[in-house]
């Protein structure tokens, strides 16, 4: 079992899955880098990403959306040993000010380092 990281408890998950969306597109790779694994993988209801497909996900967005654009909020938050399991709802405001909410399961592991090695998710559009 990995020892206590930014994804033991809901509030510190909550607060690093909201960094994926800020800061600047060229910083992406360094600052998930910090949070997932070179080997990370991500499986939702229409692709799935290695981490290098994942960090250019997250540049585009982080250079497409407004900062501040992304709010999020878990509602459930499950920990058992290295494996996680989340629900949160989020909104997103695009640049044309049209906003998007969504809920989100997501279920994943934590490797021994603490970082995340993968997640498989489900995203309900409100």
């Amino acid at each position: 079992m990995s020892s206590t990281t930014f994804a033991s408890e809901a509030t510190t998950f909550e607060s690093a899955l909201t960094s994926l969306f800020s800061g600047p597109p060229e910083t992406t790779e360094a600052d998930l880098a910090k949070l997932f694994t070179p080997t990370f993988t991500q499986r939702d209801d229409e692709t799935t990403r290695d981490f290098s497909a994942f960090v250019a996900h997250i540049k585009w967005l982080r250079g497409s959306l407004p900062p501040g654009s992304v709010t999020l909020k878990i509602t459930q938050f499950l920990r058992d040993g290295n494996q996680f399991a989340d629900r949160h709802c989020s909104t997103m405001t695009m640049p044309d000010g049209k906003v998007s909410a969504a809920e989100t399961f997501m279920f994943g592991e934590v490797a021994e380092d603490g970082r995340i090695e993968w997640v498989v998710e489900t995203v309900k559009r409100k």
